[in-house]
C-alpha cells in the first residue's frame, strides 16, 4: 500500500507541474522501486514525506552529491538520531538515492542508453540487502556505486543491469542510514543477499 500511495507523485509531481521528463521520470521510478526493500518505518515515512524525497531525487538529478555516498550516509544517520526534521531528513534520502541514479545511470554515449527509460519501470533482480547495510555500515554499497558503471559497462544487459543496480545499492543505501540512526533492522532478513538473488515487480508505465 505504501509503494502505490507513494506512486501518486509521479503523475502529479505538484499541481499544475508539467509531467516530469523521460530521464526525470526513471529517476523517481527507481527511487519509488528502492523504498520497496527499503526499512519498512522509513518507507512509511518517505510515503508521508513523499514531494520532499522526489524533490531530493530531482535535485540530486541535477547536482548529485560530492563525494563518497558512505559519509553522506554517516551524515544522514547523525542527524537522525539529532532529531533532524523528517522533511529534511526523508528529503536527504532522496538526494542520496538521486545521486546512485545519477551516477550509475548510463550516460547519453554509452551502452543501454536508449533503453534505459524503459528498463526503469522494471522488474529489478536485486542482490538483496548486506549484512552491513543492515547493521548501519553504508561502505559496502559506497563502494558498490563508486565501481558500478564499469562493471555495467560489459554486461549483456546493461539497461536492465543498471536499473537492477540502482535499487539494489539505494535501498542499501536506506538501510544503513535507517540502521545506524538506531531504526529496526529486523525486517532485513527477509531480503539477506545471502538467499537472493530477488525479483522486484516494477510500477506502471
Amino acid at each position: 500500500m505504501r509503494f502505490l500511495l507513494a506512486l501518486s507523485l509521479i503523475g502529479a509531481a505538484g499541481a499544475g507541474a508539467a509531467p516530469p521528463a523521460a530521464s526525470e521520470r526513471a529517476a523517481f521510478q527507481l527511487a519509488i522501486a528502492a523504498t520497496k526493500i527499503a526499512p519498512p518505518d522509513l518507507a512509511d515515512l518517505i510515503v508521508q514525506f513523499r514531494r520532499e524525497y522526489l524533490a531530493g531525487v530531482r535535485e540530486a538529478e541535477a547536482r548529485p552529491i560530492p563525494g563518497d555516498l558512505e559519509t553522506a550516509a554517516r551524515s544522514l544517520s547523525r542527524g537522525i538520531l539529532q532529531r533532524m526534521h523528517f522533511t529534511d531528513a526523508v528529503g536527504r534520502c532522496g538526494q542520496i538515492v538521486g545521486t546512485v541514479v545519477a551516477r550509475e545511470a548510463p550516460g547519453a554515449g554509452d551502452a543501454g542508453a536508449a533503453e534505459f527509460g524503459d528498463a526503469a519501470a522494471g522488474p529489478y533482480r536485486v542482490a538483496g540487502i548486506s549484512s552491513r547495510s543492515a547493521a548501519g555500515d553504508a561502505s559496502a554499497a559506497s563502494r558498490s556505486v563508486a565501481r558500478a558503471r564499469a562493471e555495467l559497462s560489459v554486461s549483456r544487459s546493461p539497461a536492465e543491469a543498471a536499473a537492477s543496480r540502482i535499487v539494489e545499492d539505494s535501498a542499501n543505501l536506506l538501510w544503513a542510514i535507517w540502521t545506524g540512526a538506531g531504526g529496526d533492522a529486523r525486517a532485513a532478513g527477509k531480503w539477506n543477499e545471502k538467499n537472493g538473488p530477488y525479483d522486484v515487480t516494477g510500477i506502471s508505465r
